[in-house]
């Protein structure tokens, strides 16, 4: 089955200056509620920029085909080091549609599934980058495809508090496009 592109047009969200999570948010919320049934899912946030030399159109396309962004296996991911002990695929987190509806969770600081992680991107970024990055694509797995990663080197540094439940691992590596079922472009 071929995966859903969304595409949704935010002209407005940029990171030169503060987002406004909440209205950014509620606007990509409602695209991924209208384009997906309700259950769980894992979601992947990423943003363009950090795929220098690969436009949002050829970076989904190779999405698409290989149902990763992990296209480069010398390349490092961002916070590879404190995730170095794990056996991981990606970072990720689940969220949940219910009655046609997201649902937020109590601890979000925003209440919009997608501003929480916009806040996250632009200000929590500055920890391991530096600097904010804008989300321009999500990615939709099917949670029955990926399970948690697990620390396979006791010895290794763990992950920063809580950290470690945001990292998968495909069930089936060598068919990572069969859990993918959607690609949300934020496009400016």
């Amino acid at each position: 089955m071929a995966a859903n592109v969304i595409e949704v047009h935010v002209p407005e969200y940029s990171v030169k200056s503060k987002p406004d999570y909440v209205e950014i948010g509620k606007k990509v919320d409602k695209a991924v509620e209208k384009n997906f049934s309700d259950g769980k899912y894992i979601i992947r946030a990423i943003g363009s920029d950090d795929h220098p030399g690969l436009s949002l159109h050829k970076l989904t396309q190779i999405i698409l085909k290989t149902g990763t962004d992990k296209y480069d296996p010398k390349r490092k991911g961002v916070a590879h080091e404190d995730f170095s002990g794990y056996d991981y695929d990606i970072q990720a987190s689940i969220i949940e549609i219910r009655d046609s509806k997201l649902v937020i969770p109590e601890d979000y600081k925003y209440p919009t599934e997608f501003g929480d992680m916009v806040w996250h991107f632009y200000e929590h970024t500055l920890l391991d980058r530096g600097y904010p990055v804008r989300i321009d694509l999500l990615i939709i797995y099917d949670p029955k495809k990926l399970t948690r990663a697990i620390k396979i080197h006791p010895k290794a540094k763990s992950a920063r508090r809580g950290l470690n439940k945001y990292l998968y691992k495909f069930k089936n590596p060598e068919n990572k496009k069969d859990a993918l079922l959607g690609v949300v472009k934020i496009l400016r």
